[in-house]
């Protein structure tokens, strides 16, 4: 064995080797938890530049130590998951949430590991026990990972007709009124109550969902029901069967981070669907995509571009002049990536702005519509008690709601409790 690894070309083979266990192992986790979406994933732009970087460090990297180090720190996921480890460390045993001491004490151990292997002639054996240690991988994932399948969906109450247009414009995140007041988490200017009564709202201090999650929040709210699967696949499918598609007397339209159009290339997927983890696939691709695209892929993805478009296609369905109902889901004031590190009272003032976009397009194109103004669930930050994380934003103008039946029931019951 021994003699065998001396040979340069063969321990570059072996790291090839390695490479193509792991994406193997990947794709196979991929398939089998989210067979329907396969293929989108697993060949979305991200991944292709990814296969091609494989390939091409193989073909023009010469030298065999920095050939290894490729694979280990771009290629391979050892490096992601060592980071998850000291951030739960960290955070969970020594209480530190620092996020500069996580990424310092990661880049210290790397670079000891690159220490190690320049200084000592030990890159052979480290490359051997990658090989075992993805193969194990591999033959896990094969025996233990468990098939997902979306459930058919149940639908409650199908509004088969209406009265006027209608509006639901979902702001992601959006926390109740009285949460705003309560933690200060902005201004008084910036509450809803401040400037939706002026445009004709009015409020509902006392509304929640029955999740704290977005895919489950979506499914409940367009089926009208509390479905008994769980599973992304199921969200997809609500956006083109709910209770207010397959009817002949009025139009749907949905704008959604899950849809058709928005899911593909962006880091909605890598939330949803399993994935690779290295540093290629979550940070260095993406951010070379973002130099090209504003809409980009992974962590980079420009979530104003998204909104611009939601903008749009609101706007558009307004002029159409045809008896419709539309959803619109803005991803404000969550928490993305893009605005990781502004306070809440800023990511507020966003939200703030294209509601008031939203309303002023409405009133040009369609002044007589149904407007209601909600959110999938409450703030999700720390210093919010856990079991008010589902208090959602509730504001309506032109339609009457059994706002009883909202507070009682959920956000599950916003869509039977209208009189359409």
């Amino acid at each position: 064995m021994n003699s065998w690894l001396s040979s340069q070309r063969n321990v570059r083979l072996l790291i090839l080797v390695t490479n193509l266990v792991y994406i193997t192992s990947i794709l196979l986790k991929m398939c089998l938890s989210n067979q329907a979406y396969f293929g989108e994933n697993a060949f979305q732009l991200t991944n292709l530049f990814f296969y091609a970087w494989v390939v091409l460090s193989w073909l023009l990297i010469k030298d065999t130590r920095l050939y290894f180090l490729s694979s280990f720190l771009l290629i391979l996921d050892l490096p992601a998951n060592l980071k998850q480890k000291i951030q739960a460390l960290l955070t969970g045993y020594l209480h530190i949430s620092n996020p500069w001491l996580i990424h310092f004490c990661l880049l210290a151990l790397l670079a000891l590991f690159v220490f190690i292997i320049y200084r000592y002639k030990v890159m052979r054996y480290c490359q051997v026990f990658l090989l075992f240690f993805y193969l194990v991988s591999l033959f896990t994932i094969a025996f233990q990972t468990k098939r997902t399948y979306a459930a058919a969906l149940h639908l409650s109450a199908p509004v088969s007709t209406v009265s006027k247009n209608y509006y639901f414009l979902l702001f992601d995140e959006y926390p109740n009124e009285q949460l705003l007041r309560q933690h200060k988490l902005c201004g008084p200017a910036d509450y809803p109550g401040s400037f939706l009564p002026k445009e004709g709202f009015t409020g509902d201090q006392n509304s929640h969902t029955n999740y704290i999650s977005t895919v489950r929040s979506t499914i409940n709210f367009l089926t009208g029901s509390l479905q008994a699967g769980y599973n992304v696949d199921d969200a997809i499918d609500a956006l083109d069967s709910n209770v207010f598609s397959h009817n002949s007397h009025y139009s749907f339209t949905a704008f959604s981070i899950l849809d058709h159009h928005n899911r593909l290339n962006s880091l909605f997927a890598k939330y949803y669907f399993y994935n690779f983890n290295n540093l290629l696939t979550q940070k260095a691709i993406p951010w070379c995509i973002s130099r090209f695209s504003k809409r980009g892929a992974g962590d980079y993805t420009d979530c104003d571009a998204y909104n611009t478009d939601a903008f749009a296609k609101l706007e558009d369905v307004a002029k159409s002049g045809k008896p419709h109902v539309a959803y619109i889901h803005f991803f404000t004031p969550h928490t993305y990536p893009l605005v990781r590190g502004l306070p809440i009272s800023v990511r507020i003032q966003n939200a703030n702005q294209w509601m008031l976009k939203c309303i002023s397009a409405i009133n040009r194109n369609d002044p007589g519509a149904g407007v209601i103004i909600f959110s999938d669930h409450g703030l999700r930050e720390q210093n919010i008690p856990f079991k008010l994380w589902n208090r959602n934003l509730l504001y309506y103008r032109n339609v009457s709601i059994d706002t009883a039946l909202v507070n009682r029931l959920g956000l599950v019951a916003l869509s039977k409790s209208i009189k359409y």
